[in-house]
């Protein structure tokens, strides 16, 4: 938590717009004392400023300064005030509602509904319009005219953290369901909490003012809004007495820059993918222009050297170091390493889904001779799937919920030509059944299917328009050893019938000596070693592969069966070949 304050301070929209408030603050804490009182006829109406009175008078001959400097007070204290309740009002209806579900769900769920549906500006000025007037009317209509949108926001974030395994703990060890929202729930929304205050205060301030002018405050009071009222009350308008209304105006304008800057900050530092990075610069001399070379005799793939920085605030940080590895067409390499070894970067980098905060330094793809680091706008959408296509590792997540499989195949088709959406649908039901599901799953959503079946669509989608290479990035993750045996298989049967070639990726290094031909070690974004499948079991000689190897003591002769040692012409039809995926030990995948 200090940590992220610390960053959070050093952040440069969070300075500014800290420094802004800490103004604000201190000008409505303070400042009353070094002014005059603002209710005093100190001079004639409508002076301009002067040396007597700095930012001149108002219609009635008061100090515009002092009313600016007093405003402030119960402005801003009724801002926070505001924020502070409709943040906590909103997430404990909506925490609550989302983490007890059913009945609790269905009423506070309909509650948030029907305040939603009516227009908050018009029920605050209704329950401003009746309600004692002050400062507890301004916080009470702003409370219950905005609390509802929050419930919304962290009743969703709450059904996504109650299915989380620390709550599962706390409902076993049997803590309360209050315990469980203020504190599990909540302290992991820190993030939420503080945006949404910031957002909430934002709001508070300009509707309060908003109310305020309409003359639905309370116009004795001194407030930012009241001035404006007054201001157009005495026709400061007509008479051309900008004084009386520019001041108030900026230090409204200056709250509400101030209140943005710091909510976005803290939506960068807590999403990753929000932050500006700035790129790391290419060597001197580098030129990236798109070229083709003669590719080397019986190579498909080829990575020359290749280096990837991420930018961070503490400089660059080199995840892939002069990788280089090529790749046979039919054939299946694989890539191993621990987790941030840097071997998902080098497939995404392949198919340039490289982060903003990523930049190819050194080194290039080649892909049957043309540089691929280099491709760009269209010629990059042509190249993806058509020549590389990839199985991500959540299929869940891949394969959009809201569509059925059939209209998925067709969207990837249609990418890449017209096609009708019968000879999309005809073709999603071919590759369905080349990868052992039903044709008729078509019609189906991805939420109606198993975590395996999911994958083997996911392996279709791959395939739609016969890529030369598909690029496997921990398929297997979260699938049971039967699951991943059954659908590697099929994977094999595939490649061996179509002749593509696979970019296998996983830390699972018994999965990977089952299935590749070559595997590449990684460690820390080098590649430190490279050998076949079982040269690399039988002789490995880098220190980091004995001690991955050491992690799986049951990897026999017996235990791994690599069933595609040299690349395959398509066949029309082959026996289906064996896989033996060898029991991974507790604590491994």
């Amino acid at each position: 938590m200090r940590d992220s304050l610390r960053r959070l301070l050093r952040h440069r929209k969070a300075a500014v717009g800290g420094s802004l408030l800490l103004f604000f603050l201190l000008l409505a804490l303070v400042g009353p004392w070094f002014v005059m009182d603002p209710t005093d006829l100190v001079g004639r109406p409508h002076q301009p400023p002067s040396s007597a009175h700095w930012f001149g008078t108002t219609g009635q001959g008061q100090d515009v300064l002092a009313q600016t400097v007093v405003g402030a007070r119960e402005t801003l204290a009724v801002g926070f005030a505001v924020g502070a309740l409709v943040t906590l009002v909103g997430a404990l209806m909506g925490v609550t509602a989302g983490y007890l579900g059913r009945r609790v769900d269905d009423v506070l769920s309909l509650t948030t509904n029907v305040f939603l549906v009516i227009p908050g500006m018009p029920l605050a000025i209704v329950l401003g319009a009746y309600l004692p007037s002050g400062p507890l009317r301004m916080v009470a209509v702003l409370t219950v005219a905005g609390w509802a949108w929050n419930a919304r926001v962290f009743r969703a974030e709450s059904l996504a953290l109650r299915g989380r395994d620390f709550v599962s703990a706390a409902v076993v060890t049997g803590e309360s369901h209050a315990r469980i929202v203020s504190r599990e729930l909540l302290p992991n929304m820190a993030s939420l909490l503080g945006s949404s205050f910031i957002g909430n205060t934002l709001y508070a301030v300009g509707a309060q003012v908003g109310l305020e002018f309409l003359g639905l405050g309370d116009v004795s009071a001194v407030t930012w809004g009241t001035n404006l009222y007054w201001a157009g009350n005495d026709a400061a308008l007509l008479t051309r007495s900008w004084w009386i209304f520019v001041p108030t105006g900026m230090c409204i304008a200056l709250v509400g820059f101030a209140l943005t800057l710091v909510s976005s900050a803290i939506d960068e530092m807590t999403n990753p993918a929000l932050r500006v990075h700035k790129p790391a610069p290419l060597p001197k001399g580098t030129v990236a222009p798109v070229h083709v070379d003669r590719p080397a005799p019986g190579v498909l793939l080829s990575v020359q050297d290749l280096s990837i920085d991420y930018a961070t605030e503490k400089g660059a940080s080199r995840v892939v170091d002069t990788v280089s590895f090529d790749l046979a067409p039919g054939e299946v390499f694989g890539l191993a390493g621990e987790s941030g070894s840097g071997k998902s970067t080098i497939g995404s980098a392949l198919l340039g889904l490289l982060p903003s905060s990523a930049r190819i330094t050194q080194g290039r793809i080649l892909f049957n001779g043309m540089d691929v680091t280099a491709l760009e706008g269209a010629g990059l959408r042509a190249f993806r799937w058509r020549q590389v296509s990839m199985v991500f590792q959540s299929a869940m997540s891949a394969l959009n919920p809201v569509l059925t499989l059939g209209e998925q195949f067709h969207d990837t088709l249609a990418a890449h030509g017209r096609v009708s959406r019968a000879t999309s649908y005809a073709r999603a039901r071919e590759l369905l059944g080349m990868v052992g599901l039903s044709p008729d799953l078509v019609t189906a959503y991805p939420h109606q299917l198993s975590g395996g079946m999911r994958q083997r669509v996911g392996i279709a989608l791959a395939l739609v328009l016969e890529p030369r290479l598909v690029i496997m990035d921990e398929p297997t993750t979260a699938l049971d050893v039967v699951v991943q045996k059954e659908l590697l298989q099929r994977m094999v049967e595939l490649k061996q019938r179509l002749g593509f070639a696979i970019l296998f990726i996983t830390h699972d290094l018994p999965l990977l000596l089952a299935l590749s031909d070559r595997v590449g070690i990684l460690q820390g974004g080098k590649l430190v070693e490279l050998n076949t499948s079982e040269g690399l079991r039988t002789n490995a000689r880098h220190p980091y592969t004995q001690l991955l190897l050491s992690s799986f003591p049951h990897l026999i002769a017996g235990d791994v069966s690599v069933t595609s040692h040299a690349p395959v012409a398509p066949e029309p039809s082959v026996s289906r070949p064996s896989i033996r995926v060898a029991a991974i030990p507790g604590g491994h995948r």
